[in-house]
């Protein structure tokens, strides 16, 4: 009962941070729109339910689906983590 209610309010939540990516090439860009779709994706990963029944393989595919934009942006930001903070080179003369 509460895991569907849970994947119910993540659609719900994925569809409107969807829209709001879509928002952004539409309308022109805006910094709250687009961190309101950042944190609408963020939200999605951790609603989102870990425990399903292992026989509902669309479940599985939802689950893909949406934290897509999740891991993408997770992968940016250790990305430009690793640029930003290298390690220093130590050189004896």
């Amino acid at each position: 009962m509460i895991n569907g209610l849970r994947v119910i309010i993540a659609i719900f939540v994925f569809s409107i941070s969807v829209y709001l990516v879509y928002d952004l090439f539409a309308n022109g860009f805006n910094l709250y729109i687009l961190g309101a779709s950042l944190l609408g994706f963020v939200a999605v990963h951790y609603i989102w339910p870990r425990k399903h029944p292992d026989d509902a393989s669309w479940f599985d595919a939802l689950e893909i689906v949406f934290d897509l934009p999740y891991r993408a942006l997770a992968f940016t930001l250790r990305s430009i983590g690793r640029a930003v903070h290298k390690p220093d080179i130590d050189i004896d003369l």
